[in-house]
């Protein structure tokens, strides 16, 4: 009988030991993932910023000064789009229904165009700019919402973008 026990005893001794190295083992996996995880969402971190993103437009245009920075360890290629959004809020909170479409292009820091691909080393902060201007025939004493965004395909669900305000001044009264 006491040899039964004893085995028994070391039947459950030696189960909890493989059920100890089993979550040990499980433990690894996950914090393997985990960790891999984590190091693809270090190489999404990028921004794009603006000092005023609420202007008004004269008829050379408006320029905004932007800026792209990189803040990963990695290169990054990020693509830029700019759209007529119009449906943002307007900073004096009058109704979108009435808003305006503008032209945009990208312009690197020197004020040549770009075609909106930007190559951004590990670290760098770069400068651009969006040159907005009105078509001829648009309606004065009304806004435009555009709507930047910065997209790279190292980082598929991160995308950050930001919203241009630019008002059409009455040219008599300025």
């Amino acid at each position: 009988m006491k040899n039964i026990n004893s085995i028994s005893t070391n039947s459950q001794a030696i189960n909890s030991k493989l059920n100890n190295i089993a979550f040990g083992v499980i433990l690894v996996v996950f914090l393997t993932i985990l960790s891999a995880f984590s190091s693809n969402a270090q190489k999404c971190t990028y921004n794009i910023s603006v000092k005023n993103n609420i202007e008004s437009v004269n008829k050379e245009g408006r320029v905004y000064f932007m800026e792209l920075q990189n803040n990963s360890s990695d290169e990054i290629e990020v693509k830029l789009s700019v759209f007529n959004k119009n449906s943002e809020k307007n900073p004096d909170n009058t109704a979108t229904k009435n808003n305006v479409f503008l032209t945009a292009t990208f312009l690197n820091e020197t004020g040549n165009d770009i075609e909106g691909k930007l190559v951004l080393k590990p670290y760098e902060l770069l400068n651009f700019q969006v040159k907005v201007t009105v078509p001829a025939g648009t309606p004065i004493e009304r806004w435009n919402n555009l709507l930047v965004n910065a997209i790279s395909d190292k980082c598929p669900t991160y995308s950050p973008s930001l919203t241009l305000y630019t008002f059409i001044p009455n040219p008599d009264e300025q």
